[in-house]
């Protein structure tokens, strides 16, 4: 991972909460076209966009290629609740629905174990609307750490 400019946040899900938050632009959230996620270098590959208004409801639209490595596979395009099957991926992602209720960012961070390993994380989702009401898109980050 690319390292941020000297004296900026270290952890990725303050850095996307800073960016999801300039952009906005007084705004209560947002538009996904407003948000360009390749502005964010050092953490782009480390985070999904959620279109929660896909074809068969929602889906990733983009899964970062970390994250593929990390999860073993590629959400992209892929309906969020067959991905949310995926212990990672629940485990990580699957508060999203607080944020489409309070239509606020939601930060979690916690453990888990997975194949009898501690698994850390730390992920972060923020709603994007078109209309500044209704949330059709979610972007987010997560990192974690296994411990043997």
């Amino acid at each position: 991972m690319t390292a941020p400019p000297k004296g900026q946040e270290q952890r990725m899900t303050f850095r996307l909460l800073s960016y999801w938050s300039r952009v906005r632009a007084g705004k209560a959230m947002p538009s996904i076209v407003d948000v360009n996620i390749s502005d964010v270098p050092e953490i782009y590959r480390f985070t999904f966009i959620i279109n929660m208004e896909g074809e068969e409801g929602p889906e990733f639209q983009y899964f970062g290629s970390e994250l593929a490595t990390t999860f073993g596979q590629d959400y992209s395009g892929i309906p969020l609740e067959e991905a949310l099957l995926d212990t990672m991926v629940d485990n990580t992602i699957g508060f999203y629905e607080k944020v489409l209720e309070s239509k606020q960012p939601h930060s979690e961070s916690s453990e888990f174990f997975i194949d009898g390993k501690e698994c850390r994380y730390r992920s972060i989702i923020l709603p994007c609307s078109s209309n500044d009401f209704n949330v059709d898109f979610l972007i987010g980050t997560t990192n974690y750490k296994i411990f043997d």
